[in-house]
């Protein structure tokens, strides 16, 4: 993955981890460099004086400090800056890109984590592990990779202490001088080829039932057998591996002892896991597409930093137009970008020794560094007072075996630590939109046909009862290593947000304008708009026409205030009353036109 640079803001831009753990590797490249360079200085020395059986031993052990020495201080560098991009960390599912379509088995995961407001995590397996989530019930709640690794050297640890009680119980209890080598021999190779390595390499101990069994019968019956056997056997003289096996597997007990205290100094307490979902029903005069264009503004004005939101799943509501009426389904799923958990910054000693979490850790580091001092000094002891026309047991190659048992374990200490320093937790906003509903088509029309000089027609989509579902939460997720896959720890409810977002829906659907909806105030403006247009068409004979009338209407008004009255009401009588034909009002004499309704009177 490539480095991803925005300089507007600096969020992004996280204290390098393993600031405490470089400065000891650094120590360590120093300190084996120098014992590196003063070894070869030895070999140089015997060789000007000519004594080559001096040289040999110094020679190759300088060649093999020099390269452990720039062997750490490569591992330093490499951790020297950390960069952590845009584009990390790691995404929960695989994004889908702008202007597709789709969505992910990963996604449908993370969904059913905010529909049911719960996280998910295996059950423990065996009597190793249920005994481990025994001694700390708060590991099930636990990030995935924590788990894994406690019971990874949860089994380590079991195996390796179950092999140095056997070893010690055999040792002290049923040896003897002429047995102990071989016992020795035999617990070395066995801790060598199925503890240690799985140790070293980052894999778990093969232990199991027969295992055990196996290990208690080995430490009671193999003395038994050896000492049977020990006449038949040849004699080991002074060799013995019995310094070196006790070594082993007390470095390596420590070691996994120390990285189980620090695994498990990563467990918090048990974490909340709340959603919020709020569910409406509505109506629109609109197709439902325009109300997931609505959605995309909304998500983009709430981009983090500017910083495109990670799209997981979308789905667009389709509603053909070859179909008068049909159901519909949409979502649209997205989170925000990470950002670290604010109050995120690089240890300092004082702070990593006062602090749970990095207690365990930094005391891990610390373990390793010794071991690096105590394969030095007995490597330099070792080829200091090598001779090779010396005896055997005088030049106490048992010395080699040892310093290099201990370069191993002080790398997996290393190892151990490194992958739990590099643990980022990051807080974002997952929202999931959900729309499900029916649709109507239908052809709306504007305007009289036969009488209008102005309408319209056009097709109109009806959202019928569609139900809209909002589900948003805050979430915490852990990373270790910026690459690695991230998991979600903790949701935090965001009620307050997702009713806004709802509202916004809501109130945007509402306002969608069709001229069938009385309630909308763009249809207003549109009618008023087209009544004007239909009076600025009318033509110049009709406007002549109406001054015309409204004349006549005030002629007959006066000429009806103008008629005297009769002497004697009775004078006049019914056949000087008219009617007006039209309307049927009673007309005043003389007029000519009826004063209600500006018809002619006959």
């Amino acid at each position: 993955m490539s480095y991803e640079y925005g300089s507007e803001s600096k969020l992004l831009e996280l204290p390098n981890p393993y600031q405490l753990q470089n400065r000891l590797l650094w120590l360590c490249a120093v300190l084996l460099l120098a014992a590196g360079v003063t070894s070869l200085v030895w070999a140089k020395s015997a060789m000007q004086d000519s004594a080559l059986r001096l040289a040999g031993a110094p020679l190759v052990a300088g060649i093999l400090l020099l390269a452990a020495g720039l062997a750490c201080a490569a591992s330093a560098a490499r951790r020297l800056r950390f960069f952590f991009g845009r584009g990390r960390p790691a995404s929960l599912a695989p994004e889908i890109p702008a202007g597709a379509v789709g969505g992910s088995p990963a996604a449908n995961q993370i969904k059913e984590i905010l529909r049911q407001g719960g996280l998910t995590y295996p059950e423990p397996q065996g009597a190793i592990e249920g005994l481990l989530y025994h001694w700390a019930p708060t590991l099930i709640t636990a990030p995935r990779e924590v788990q894994f690794l406690a019971r990874r050297y949860m089994f380590n640890l079991a195996a390796i202490a179950a092999t140095l009680l056997s070893f010690l119980f055999s040792w002290l209890v049923f040896g003897n001088p002429a047995t102990r080598p071989w016992i020795g021999i035999l617990y070395f190779a066995f801790g060598l080829f199925f503890l240690l390595q799985p140790v070293l390499t980052q894999h778990k101990a093969r232990l199991t039932t027969a295992s055990l069994v196996g290990l208690i019968a080995v430490a009671i019956l193999g003395p038994v057998v050896i000492g049977l056997a020990g006449t038949k056997l040849p004699s080991l003289g002074n060799f013995s591996l019995d310094v070196q096996t006790f070594v082993m597997l007390g470095t390596a007990l420590v070691a996994c002892a120390l990285a189980m205290a620090a695994i498990l100094a990563q467990v918090d307490s048990a974490p909340q896991t709340r959603a919020s979902v709020e569910q409406n029903r509505l109506s629109m005069n609109a197709p439902p597409a325009t109300l997931m264009d609505e959605l995309d503004r909304t998500m983009q004005a709430a981009w983090t930093e500017r910083i495109p939101n990670r799209r997981y799943a979308r789905i667009d509501p389709a509603t053909p137009a070859a179909t008068p009426s049909g159901s519909f389904a949409g979502e649209l799923f997205e989170e925000s970008q990470p950002l670290p958990v604010a109050g995120t910054k690089a240890p300092t000693f004082g702070a990593a020794l006062g602090e749970r979490r990095h207690q365990a850790l930094l005391l891990l580091d610390l373990f390793a560094t010794l071991l690096v001092l105590a394969a030095i000094g007995m490597t330099l002891y070792f080829v200091r007072h090598f001779d090779a026309t010396a005896a055997w047991r005088d030049n106490r190659f048992s010395l080699v075996g040892t310093s290099a048992i201990l370069a191993f374990v002080a790398a997996f200490c290393f190892q151990a630590a490194a992958r739990l320093w590099g643990r980022f937790n990051f807080e974002s906003v997952l929202t999931w939109v959900e729309m499900v509903g029916s649709y109507q088509t239908s052809r709306i029309g504007t305007g009289n046909n036969f009488s209008s000089r102005m309408n319209t027609e056009n097709d109109v989509v009806r959202t019928e009862a569609m139900t809209l579902r909002v589900w948003r939460a805050r979430i915490e997720s852990v990373v270790f290593g910026k690459d690695d896959a991230r998991q979600v720890t903790a949701m935090f409810s965001t009620e307050q947000e997702a009713k806004a977002l709802a509202a916004d829906l809501m109130q945007f659907a509402r306002s969608q304008s069709v001229l069938v909806a009385p309630f909308s105030g763009e249809d207003q403006v549109r009618i008023a708009a087209l009544n004007a247009g239909e009076r600025a068409m009318l033509p110049a004979a009709d406007a002549a026409s109406a001054a015309q009338v409204q004349h006549h209407l005030q002629t007959a008004a006066a000429l009806a205030s103008s008629v005297p009255a009769a002497a004697d009401g009775r004078a006049l009588g019914a056949s000087a009353r008219r009617f007006c034909s039209a309307c049927g009002s009673e007309a005043a004499a003389g007029a000519r036109f009826c004063s209600s309704c500006a018809a002619p009177l006959g």
